[in-house]
Protein backbone atom coordinates (compact mmCIF):
# COMPACT_ATOMS: atom_id res chain seq x y z
CA UNK A 1 0.00 0.00 0.00
CA UNK A 2 1.58 3.59 -1.17
CA UNK A 3 1.04 6.08 1.56
CA UNK A 4 0.39 9.57 0.90
CA UNK A 5 3.20 11.83 1.77
CA UNK A 6 1.98 15.54 0.58
CA UNK A 7 5.61 17.11 1.58
CA UNK A 8 7.78 14.80 -0.28
CA UNK A 9 5.63 14.99 -3.80
CA UNK A 10 4.89 18.55 -3.41
CA UNK A 11 5.54 20.42 -0.91
CA UNK A 12 9.40 20.03 -0.86
CA UNK A 13 9.78 19.99 -4.77
CA UNK A 14 8.08 23.12 -4.20
CA UNK A 15 4.68 21.79 -6.85
CA UNK A 16 2.49 23.99 -4.70
CA UNK A 17 3.45 27.34 -3.09
CA UNK A 18 4.47 27.54 0.30
CA UNK A 19 5.44 31.03 2.46
CA UNK A 20 9.19 29.35 3.68
CA UNK A 21 10.48 30.70 7.09
CA UNK A 22 13.64 28.54 6.72
CA UNK A 23 15.33 25.95 4.92
CA UNK A 24 18.48 24.24 5.23
CA UNK A 25 19.93 20.99 3.43
CA UNK A 26 17.56 18.94 5.98
CA UNK A 27 15.05 20.43 7.46
CA UNK A 28 12.27 23.00 5.36
CA UNK A 29 9.85 25.02 7.77
CA UNK A 30 6.70 27.02 5.96
CA UNK A 31 3.62 28.04 6.04
CA UNK A 32 1.16 25.62 4.46
CA UNK A 33 -1.26 27.57 1.89
CA UNK A 34 -4.63 27.07 3.64
CA UNK A 35 -5.04 27.31 7.31
CA UNK A 36 -4.67 24.73 9.68
CA UNK A 37 -4.15 25.25 13.83
CA UNK A 38 -4.28 28.81 15.23
CA UNK A 39 -3.92 32.04 13.23
CA UNK A 40 -0.24 31.35 13.12
CA UNK A 41 0.64 27.90 12.15
CA UNK A 42 4.34 27.09 10.73
CA UNK A 43 5.16 23.23 9.42
CA UNK A 44 8.87 21.95 9.97
CA UNK A 45 9.50 18.83 7.84
CA UNK A 46 12.78 16.87 7.32
CA UNK A 47 13.47 17.29 3.96
CA UNK A 48 14.32 13.59 3.22
CA UNK A 49 11.52 10.88 3.95
CA UNK A 50 11.18 9.95 8.12
CA UNK A 51 7.91 8.44 8.47
CA UNK A 52 7.42 9.77 12.06
CA UNK A 53 8.74 10.42 14.93
CA UNK A 54 9.84 7.21 16.20
CA UNK A 55 11.96 6.58 12.96
CA UNK A 56 14.23 9.76 13.41
CA UNK A 57 17.61 9.33 13.77
CA UNK A 58 18.99 11.30 16.56
CA UNK A 59 21.40 13.37 14.66
CA UNK A 60 18.97 14.67 11.85
CA UNK A 61 16.69 15.32 14.91
CA UNK A 62 18.54 17.65 16.40
CA UNK A 63 18.94 19.17 14.05
CA UNK A 64 14.93 19.08 13.08
CA UNK A 65 14.28 20.50 16.85
CA UNK A 66 16.72 23.28 16.37
CA UNK A 67 15.23 24.41 13.72
CA UNK A 68 11.44 23.75 15.50
CA UNK A 69 13.55 26.12 18.35
CA UNK A 70 14.03 29.05 16.32
CA UNK A 71 10.65 28.73 14.77
CA UNK A 72 8.74 28.95 17.93
CA UNK A 73 10.84 31.40 19.60
CA UNK A 74 9.75 33.78 16.70
CA UNK A 75 6.48 32.34 16.84
CA UNK A 76 6.03 32.94 21.13
CA UNK A 77 7.86 36.36 20.57
CA UNK A 78 4.74 37.61 18.71
CA UNK A 79 2.11 35.94 20.06
CA UNK A 80 3.23 35.38 23.81
CA UNK A 81 3.30 31.49 23.25
CA UNK A 82 2.70 28.56 20.96
CA UNK A 83 2.17 24.70 20.52
CA UNK A 84 4.62 22.28 18.76
CA UNK A 85 2.96 19.19 17.93
CA UNK A 86 3.22 15.95 16.17
CA UNK A 87 1.59 13.29 16.01
CA UNK A 88 1.74 9.21 15.36
CA UNK A 89 0.68 6.07 14.55
CA UNK A 90 -3.78 6.35 13.53
CA UNK A 91 -3.06 10.18 14.36
CA UNK A 92 -0.71 10.72 11.97
CA UNK A 93 -2.92 11.84 8.80
CA UNK A 94 0.03 11.87 6.45
CA UNK A 95 3.12 9.34 7.35
CA UNK A 96 5.92 11.70 6.75
CA UNK A 97 7.25 13.47 9.66
CA UNK A 98 6.32 16.91 10.30
CA UNK A 99 6.15 19.06 13.16
CA UNK A 100 3.09 22.01 13.82
CA UNK A 101 3.96 24.95 15.67
CA UNK A 102 0.88 26.93 16.56
CA UNK A 103 -0.22 30.04 18.13
CA UNK A 104 -3.67 32.11 18.33
CA UNK A 105 -7.32 31.42 17.82
CA UNK A 106 -7.92 27.57 16.79
CA UNK A 107 -5.20 26.43 18.64
CA UNK A 108 -6.43 23.34 21.41
CA UNK A 109 -6.55 24.31 25.06
CA UNK A 110 -5.71 22.81 28.38
CA UNK A 111 -8.08 22.72 30.88
CA UNK A 112 -6.52 23.08 34.07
Amino acid sequence: MIEPDWYCSEVIPRLIDVEVLIETDHVLAFRPPTPGFGTEHVIVVPKGHVRSLLELEPGLGAHLLTVVQEVARGVAAEHGGCQVLTTLGDEQHNRHLHLHVAAGKGVARFEF
